[in-house]
């Protein structure tokens, strides 16, 4: 990420308002939220909506006006990195959360996500994969406050995965995993590109055999530059699930740790790994992925 991003970045936290935004945002159970959920009963929508564009505007948050209803904002990684520890107060990010203080909001999730998922998964599986999710996140994250909010995503992303796997269809889209060694530079760019190019006819994951805690920040600036960083997601471990719910799993330097399911379309792109590289090769980088990807929604979508 260029300077100019950052203090831009910078200039628009420098309200108050902002950060406590912010960490509604990153408590918020479902990870994202409107301007009426964030503003409260009587809060005044339009002043929050400035607040949440300005923020938008400089690469902290994500829109998604998709679906139908209002604009939802959800942080990027960069609110995540950069402003998440000032959001709840300045703890540092290394500091440890108790597990406890997440309890409350964690069975939020769990009522939710078995509300969704009734009539096909029991309230106790629910909890576990809740659980697990948490688990398997807190063990990377170095920011441990927005854990609920990336738990509650991964969890429905696996549940969801579960699902499919065994028969029940909860959506009708085509699913794509993208995974690499570090879920923090090739699978986040394919993932951009694809989302940006493919519509909600198609669902992306990612996932890392030993992912890290973030996205790689010169991968975050070429992102920036092309207009994508506000489709990156965080990254993620590799479970079975996910890989058992995907028509398309394109591997990207992970070698044979991915499970092999049968009926998936597999396919291995040997890309090069931009760690470490300056903005001007991973920029190369991603021309490639980005021709591999066009060539892979001709199959998805002829």
């Amino acid at each position: 990420m260029g300077e100019s991003t950052l203090a831009r970045q910078v200039a628009a936290m420098a309200d108050p308002q902002r950060l406590q935004l912010l960490a509604l945002l990153l408590t918020d159970p479902d990870g994202e939220a409107d301007t009426s959920r964030l503003a409260g009963p009587g809060g005044d929508t339009d002043l929050v909506r400035v607040h949440l564009e300005a923020m938008a505007a400089v690469g902290l948050l994500g829109r998604d006006s998709r679906r139908s209803g209002p604009v939802r904002y959800r942080p990027t990684h960069d609110a995540l990195v950069r402003f998440g520890s000032l959001a709840f107060g300045g703890a540092g990010p290394h500091e440890h959360v108790d597990r406890s203080e997440h309890g409350p909001i964690l069975e939020r999730i769990t009522e939710r996500l078995s509300v969704t998922f009734a009539g096909t998964f029991a309230r106790e599986t629910v909890a576990r994969y809740v659980e697990e999710s948490y688990s398997l996140l807190a063990s990377r994250a170095r920011v441990r406050q927005h854990l609920p909010a990336l738990t509650s995503r991964f969890a429905t992303d696996r549940l969801t995965a579960l699902a499919r796997a065994q028969g029940v269809s909860l959506h009708t889209t085509t699913d794509v995993l993208f995974v690499c060694v570090r879920n923090s530079g090739r699978s986040q760019i394919a993932a951009c590109i694809l989302r940006s190019l493919a519509g909600p006819g198609v669902r992306v994951r990612t996932a890392g055999s030993a992912p890290v805690a973030r996205i790689d920040p010169a991968v975050v600036a070429v992102l920036i530059e092309r207009g994508w960083e506000q489709i990156a997601e965080f990254p993620k471990p590799l479970t079975d699930d996910v890989v058992r719910a995907s028509d398309y799993v394109v591997t990207m330097g992970c070698g044979d740790a991915c499970p092999l399911v049968p009926g998936r379309c597999y396919l291995d792109w040997p890309v090069a790994d931009p760690a470490g590289l300056e903005e001007a090769e991973i920029r190369v980088i991603v021309d490639e992925i980005e021709h591999r990807v066009r060539l892979l929604l001709t199959e998805i979508i002829p």
